[in-house]
């Protein structure tokens, strides 16, 4: 009876010890399989792993020139595939870390004192791997690899440019106006600014005695563009601003990208030197245009911009937005704060009933309101001529400027709408006439094509000093905005960014404290950023 009960004891006892072998080798052997597969990832440079580990870009951002720390620079980091991106800003030793997931990166560092600096090619940080590396003897060891976690990414940025040419050709109607204009500027800017402006016709003797070259045709703003880059191979990077409308300096139409013709009248191809249809770094461009040859709106643009330069900077208290609905989202309107059927709401003023249609009863109002602005925006369908709603209602339209005092020298944008950037050869336009009345600048687009939306997001806080990098120039702002969408959002995005234009003077900045709009006199406020 006993040894009937020990057999099966002793039978089954015997078949564990066999099983556990079986499944201790088993599980021995897979280990080993996951060990090499992951071990053979590694070496070809594939990583499958559960845990991301952090891997870092640090490094020290300092001036070119002098070696200085910069305080306030935004180092930015983009995923290779443009997915992502991370930023850092650098501390009074001009020191930066950003932590990331492993992958390749390219970078852009930005301030509004210096000149853009972005990465030629990508850099690549891993996270901890392991390896396999055979020593002496033939013996096989695996090593954790941990220092290409981490990489030291330093960076020299160069001041902005102090060069501002004005530029234009013979064809520009000469007058002790415009002459007395363009001096009082050239002094003002130097005395206020230190900034050195000059006067560069480019079909002249003068221009070929200082700068070897001299335009041929001043038609062709294909040769005006290679003449402007042999002048600025002299001066480096500089502002330029052009004199005059299209009879006097063309606006570019037809351009070859990539082998592909683009119609896409713009300025901005003006300092495309290399052709790949990004503005170049350190340049900036803007038009102070008149009608035909003339050049009384030219002067009068000039004088607003020494009046400006006069007073330390451009206002943008009061705002006022002028919007088809103003609880559409920004930059349309002012999103979920508004009611749907609010006529005003915040510093926003919806058509109807503010406007010029024949419904629009608070037309008065609203040319007060605007008379009284230093920064108005408007929204809506546009054209050279006019901005509307979407059932085209007439918001404000081109002989309405006579109606708004604009003697103050408030800065428009119009850059949501579509075409209000267009010139006319031989009639007035926006661009024209707001110039003329006073207007310190028009920021507008040329085409359809729709607005950036990175540009959108960060034009104003540029130029409103609300970004970590600082209160940027309106040229500045613009024209780095136009090649960090680029460099952010690749190549599907270049027909909506060259688009974008400025008219008036690119070197005005927001003056560093201004009173709020309340009516009551308090203490200036200090705008946030670093300068």
């Amino acid at each position: 009876m006993e040894n009937g009960r020990v057999r099966p004891i002793l039978l089954l006892s015997f078949l564990i010890v066999i099983l556990s072998s079986c499944c201790t080798s088993g599980f021995a052997a897979s280990a080993k399989e996951t060990r090499d597969q992951t071990t053979a990832l590694a070496d070809s440079g594939v990583y499958s792993r559960v845990v991301i580990y952090p891997c870092d870009f640090q490094g020290t951002v300092r001036d070119a020139a002098t070696g200085a720390p910069i305080k306030g620079a935004s180092v930015t980091f983009v995923k290779e595939d443009r997915s992502k991106s991370w930023t850092a800003s650098t501390s009074e030793s001009g020191r930066y870390r950003q932590e990331l997931p492993e992958g390749r990166y390219s970078y852009i560092a930005t301030h509004c004192d210096y000149i853009m600096v972005s990465s030629a090619s990508p850099l690549e940080v891993k996270a901890p791997y392991t390896k396999r590396v055979r020593g002496a003897g033939g013996i096989v060891r695996e090593i954790t690899i941990t220092s290409e976690k981490s990489r030291t990414v330093d960076i020299s940025m160069n001041a902005r440019p102090t060069t501002v040419l004005l530029v234009t050709t013979s064809l520009l109607t000469s007058s002790a106006e415009l002459d007395s204009a363009i001096n009082r500027y050239a002094e003002t800017v130097s005395r206020k600014d230190g900034l050195a402006a000059s006067r560069v016709v480019l079909d002249s003797e003068e221009c070929r005695a200082a700068y070897g070259v001299r335009l041929s045709d001043p038609r062709s703003w294909q040769e005006i563009r290679d003449v402007l880059e042999a002048i600025t191979d002299r001066t480096g990077p500089c502002y330029i601003i052009l004199l005059g409308g299209p009879e006097v300096l063309p606006v570019p139409q037809v351009v070859t990208v990539s082998g592909s013709p683009w119609y896409l009248p713009a300025d901005g191809w003006y300092i495309d030197f290399d052709e790949n249809g990004v503005v170049d770094e350190g340049f900036s461009i803007s038009r102070m245009p008149d009608v035909a040859r003339g050049s009384s709106a030219v002067a009068a643009a000039l004088e607003s911009a020494s009046d400006v330069h006069e007073a330390g900077g451009f206002g943008m208290v009061p705002e006022m937005l002028l919007s088809t609905r103003c609880w559409a989202s920004p930059p349309a309107g002012l999103g979920d704060a508004c009611r749907d059927d609010a006529s005003t709401c915040g510093n926003c003023y919806a058509t109807p009933p503010y406007g010029v249609c024949d419904e629009c009863e608070r037309r008065a109002e609203m040319f007060d309101q605007m008379s009284r602005s230093n920064y108005i925006f408007i929204m809506g369908h546009g054209s050279p001529v006019s901005f509307a709603t979407n059932d085209h209602t007439a918001i404000f339209n081109l002989e309405n400027v006579a109606d708004v005092d604009l003697s103050g020298h408030p800065l428009i944008s119009g850059w949501v709408s579509c075409n209000t950037g267009q010139l006319y050869a031989d009639r007035p336009s926006f661009a024209t006439e707001l110039l003329r009345a006073g207007v310190a600048a028009f920021l507008a687009r040329t085409t359809d094509q729709g607005t950036p939306a990175y540009f959108a997001d960060k034009f104003e806080p540029y130029i409103k000093g609300e970004s970590p990098s600082g209160r940027y120039r309106l040229g500045d702002a613009l024209n780095e905005l136009m090649r960090e969408v680029i460099l952010r959002k690749g190549d599907s995005e270049r027909r909506i960014t060259m688009q974008l234009c400025m008219y008036g003077d690119p070197t005005l900045k927001r003056v560093r404290y201004e009173l709020p709009a309340t009516g009551m006199i308090v203490a200036a406020t200090p705008f946030s950023g670093v300068s």
